[in-house]
């Protein structure tokens, strides 16, 4: 093989398998244990929390529930356990806070988001949690062993 097409060859398997090695760990599943929002986002969703949720879900979370009323706890072993990070997100977004439901910016229901998940032990990461609906529903909630 001629050196020009041997050099060619070589690029192209090299672009082949960066592109491969790109594509497969963009598809790995993640789960709220991967540190998926940032320490910024949850602090500002501390913030609306107190602002929007605190009123009937208490400030340390622990929900106003007495029989079939009041809000149920947002801290909780198993808080919202075999689901994705964009059902959560839809559910709040479309259902609170309770007198105004889906009044509040996109970023504002993620920022809680965060705080719910901070609270609930899962590590912050270098990133925000994306607006993306697709990237949030790869995120998976687990609880994993400490």
């Amino acid at each position: 093989m001629p050196g020009r097409i041997r050099a060619t060859y070589a690029v192209c398997v090299l672009a082949l398998a960066f592109a491969y090695q790109d594509a497969s760990s963009a598809q790995q599943p993640k789960t709220v244990a991967d540190g998926v929002y940032s320490r910024d986002q949850a602090e500002r969703g501390k913030k609306a929390y107190g602002v929007f949720c605190e009123n009937c879900h208490a400030a340390d979370l622990g929900g106003t529930n007495s029989g079939d009323s009041g809000a149920p706890p947002l801290r909780r072993d198993g808080f919202m356990a075999g689901s994705n990070a964009n059902a959560l997100f839809s559910k709040i977004a479309e259902s609170m806070p309770f007198d105004a439901p889906g009044s509040l910016p996109k970023t504002d229901y993620l920022d809680i988001l965060a705080y719910l998940f901070q609270e609930n032990g899962f590590p912050a990461g270098s990133a925000p949690l994306p607006v993306d609906a697709a990237q949030l529903g790869a995120i998976r909630i687990i609880r994993v062993a400490p």
